[in-house]
């Protein structure tokens, strides 16, 4: 069947990394290396998070947030955030969920609640975490905090948003399986679109040492792949340079992104040495299919 209304669709879609540093960030803390006290502004990485641009179906524009960590604020104030319609959440950990209070500022601004998914342990730990907000009732002053909307997602259930399909499926985070996320535009008859905008299909994948056997069909057919690259030394629960270069590879995105790197890589020395379609990702980068 033919799309009925072609032009019911998403448009002016961008994916920011806001952050691109480990929990640690870079600089670290009483670090003197080369690299944390390097001049080049690649060099600095915030916590890890991404923001999602686009405009929905209706012709309204629309803030996706992946992970809010504990530089949320600061990442907000660089880009002068004044809305946020959802956050999708990859897993529990502290450098990634950290910074769900501030969130509520853009309540204010939009005088809307926005819509959080996570799957269920991620939601249990926001819940316990930031009881004040999900049990405001048991305050004891009645303070401003943020209104949000718990929606427990799971892998393999896609989720519908404005005019995107966002697909979580599981990676290994060490022993702990966290979700990566799939983000296509649907098309007016609300499929996946044949043709799609920018940078889209894009695949967002944090915090991963390995690649299990069911995320792979996920992978398929990507415009954009954003990937784990820690370091180059062996780590438990994060992929080292060639061990994300080898799944960047075998993927074969047109446009493969490293975040969540630490201080042992020094951002020009190692993206002069990246094969075509490889390259590292910096807070601020544009990510648009351009």
């Amino acid at each position: 069947m033919s799309d009925a209304h072609p032009s019911k669709r998403v448009s002016s879609v961008r994916l920011v990394l806001l952050g691109t540093g480990t929990s640690a960030g870079v600089p670290v803390i009483g670090c003197d290396c080369d690299v944390c006290k390097s001049d080049d502004p690649r060099d600095r990485r915030t916590r890890s998070g991404a923001a999602l641009f686009f405009t929905d179906p209706d012709g309204v524009e629309r803030v996706i947030l992946i992970d809010c960590g504990p530089d949320h604020r600061e990442h907000s104030l660089r880009l002068g955030l004044k809305r946020v319609d959802a956050i999708f959440f990859t897993h529990d950990h502290v450098d990634h969920t950290f910074g769900l209070d501030d969130v509520r500022r853009y309540n204010a601004l939009m005088k809307s609640p926005i819509e959080v998914f996570a799957d269920f342990r991620t939601r249990d730990f926001l819940e316990r975490v930031y009881r004040h907000i999900f049990r405001r009732h048991e305050n004891v002053n009645d303070s401003f905090v943020a209104d949000l909307i718990m929606r427990t997602i799971a892998a393999g259930e896609p989720v519908d948003f404005r005019g995107l399909r966002i697909t979580p499926f599981e990676v290994l985070h060490g022993r702990l399986p966290v979700l990566a996320f799939r983000i296509e535009a649907l098309d007016g008859n609300g499929r996946v679109a044949g043709d799609q905008p920018a940078a889209l299909p894009l695949a967002y994948c944090t915090d991963l040492s390995a690649m299990p056997p069911a995320a792979w069909p996920r992978l398929r057919g990507l415009k954009t792949l954003v990937l784990d690259m820690l370091r180059y030394r062996a780590h438990p629960t994060h992929l080292t340079v060639s061990e994300a270069l080898g799944i960047a590879a075998e993927v074969g995105a047109g446009r493969t992104v490293f975040v969540h790197m630490t201080h042992d890589i020094r951002h020009a020395t190692l993206a002069a040495e990246l094969p075509p379609g490889c390259e590292l990702g910096y807070d601020g980068l544009v990510v648009d299919g351009a």
